[in-house]
């Protein structure tokens, strides 16, 4: 940058400086103008030369000309004396001090190309210097990369070369390194990222204030080269460690004492709290592929089916993802651009990822069975399993939980006592016995008691209408109106085989305690 005090000291021009800005400004360039509204027509940093042709000198337009400079945010106002004025006006002077503009003086015989001439010399002798910089900087950082240079020290010879900061991310979205103030920096303006390699298996984002600058941009290329070659594995590994994550993954998904296993594949990476498990499935090929794509961080999570596939042709995986809307996207993005339709699985501890994958696997049902209809045109499908525990979750953990009531109360305390309420309660909602009656959606008893007749009756039907109807002595229209509402409370339909298992379990889980709540 090259700063007005550097011209003022140019000594075979003369400048004398009249009046002083605010601080030292920079300069980008010159412009010669008699024109009184110049604002328009500048960029900002501009030293803008005139000899006052069109004012005369107590003009009290004089302050309107500055204003308007003031307003480009001009670097300085030169003044050419001895050709329309003898002195540089004094409304001019008082109206640069009020708009603390920097105003000097050109004096005779010192013409205005000269002025012109050495801010160019001072621009090129700056260009020059920021490219030996960036040169030097250039230099520095492929040195680096003939040893064992780490992403962390890239990343500090990048922030103080350029004075941004600079974060590495993985492939899902993850920092991997960043600079310290690299966060704040993010939040308060959108951080460029740049693709590190074809596969976007890393990338380098870069926060600050201003754009990065022609020498700047040269110096992040060359830091950009230097991170590749260090991040950069060979076939061999690559499959080597990808099959380590997903004999990682498959012990995740089946036993929770795998996650001490975390910290000994991935030293520094913080396992994630939370996790949803994603069932992943579509064609052989797409599948592949889909693996195949470059990973890094906790996106290396990926294993594959060990069930039966559920038709020829169709595969199917599993991926655990950190329960964050960032990383959910970025995985769920992944499988569209593969036509790979997804189940998300309800969040869950990480240590508990069978349950997540549980409840993804309930709804595998919902996907395409055969391979054809994944080569149509189609927009692949992503279905969520959010929804309340599953009873058949709940009656696989019962025994747990009944251990540690015996081991706290009085012999004779039944299983269906300590557990089947609480589950139906979660499966009937409002229509559950022992609904709080005080809950915002909690119904009278009258109508608790009507709606579960009919889902008796219904069920004592085979879950026909027509009978149904005739047992109760309404209107098919009724009925409908009744299974409508049933369905709304508890948030399972009667047209599906296992919300239809787990509302009849419910009530007979109820029916089971019911003896013990008259005591």
């Amino acid at each position: 940058m090259v700063a007005f005090s550097q011209l003022l000291a140019i000594p075979h021009l003369h400048l004398r400086l009249v009046q002083s800005g605010a601080g030292d400004p920079t300069i980008t360039w010159v412009s010669n103008t008699e024109l009184l509204d110049l604002g328009s027509y500048l960029e900002g940093g501009e030293i803008v030369l005139t000899t006052g042709l069109a004012l005369a000198h107590d003009d009290r337009r004089w302050r309107d000309f500055v204003a308007g400079l003031n307003r480009a945010r001009v670097a300085a106002i030169g003044f050419g004396i001895g050709v329309n004025h003898e002195r540089i006006p004094k409304p001019l002077v008082q109206a640069a001090s009020a708009y603390r503009v920097a105003l000097f003086e050109v004096p005779l015989p010192v013409p205005f190309i000269a002025v012109s001439k050495a801010v160019a010399e001072l621009l090129r002798a700056d260009d020059l210097g920021a490219a030996r910089g960036a040169l030097q900087a250039q230099q520095r950082l492929l040195e680096g990369a003939r040893g064992e240079q780490q992403p962390a020290e890239v990343l500090a010879s990048l922030a103080q070369a350029t004075g941004k900061h600079l974060a590495l991310l993985g492939s899902d979205g993850g920092t991997l390194a960043a600079t310290a103030g690299f966060a704040s920096a993010a939040e308060a303006a959108e951080a460029e990222v740049i693709d590190l390699d074809a596969g976007g298996r890393f990338q380098l984002a870069i926060a600050g204030g201003s754009p990065l600058s022609a020498e700047g941009r040269s110096i992040v290329a060359a830091g950009a080269m230097v991170l590749g070659l260090a991040l950069g594995e060979n076939r061999a590994e690559n499959a080597r460690e990808r099959e380590r994550w997903e004999r990682l993954t498959a012990a995740l998904l089946a036993r929770g004492s795998a996650v001490q296993g975390f910290g000994i594949l991935a030293p520094g990476l913080e396992p994630p709290d939370r996790v949803r498990v994603l069932a992943v499935q579509g064609t052989a090929e797409d599948l592949a592929s889909w693996r195949r794509k470059p990973r890094s961080g906790l996106d290396r999570l990926v294993a594959p089916n060990d069930a039966p596939a559920p038709a020829p042709g169709v595969g199917r995986a599993w991926q655990i993802v950190d329960d964050h809307p960032g990383a959910l996207d970025t995985a769920l993005a992944t499988a569209a651009s593969c036509n790979l339709d997804v189940v998300v699985g309800r969040p869950s501890p990480l240590a508990d990822a069978v349950q997540s994958r549980r409840s993804a696997a309930g709804r595998l049902r919902a996907l395409s069975p055969t391979a054809p209809l994944y080569t149509a045109p189609r927009v692949p499908a992503v279905i969520w399993a959010d929804r309340d525990t599953p009873i058949l979750e709940a009656l696989l953990e019962l025994d747990a939980a009944d251990a540690r009531d015996a081991a706290g109360s009085d012999a004779g305390t039944g299983a269906a006592g300590s557990g089947a309420a609480p589950m139906s309660q979660r499966v009937l909602g409002p229509l559950s016995e022992s609904y709080d009656a005080l809950a915002p959606d909690a119904m009278s008893a009258e109508d608790r008691a009507m709606l579960r007749e009919t889902l008796h009756a219904l069920f004592a039907a085979n879950g026909q209408r027509g009978p149904t109807a005739a047992t109760l002595g309404i209107h098919r229209n009724t009925l409908r109106d009744r299974v409508a509402r049933i369905e709304r409370v508890t948030a399972r339909s009667v047209s599906d085989p296992d919300d239809r298992a787990e509302l009849w379990i419910a009530l007979r889980l109820e029916a089971a305690v019911a003896p013990e709540r008259s005591q």
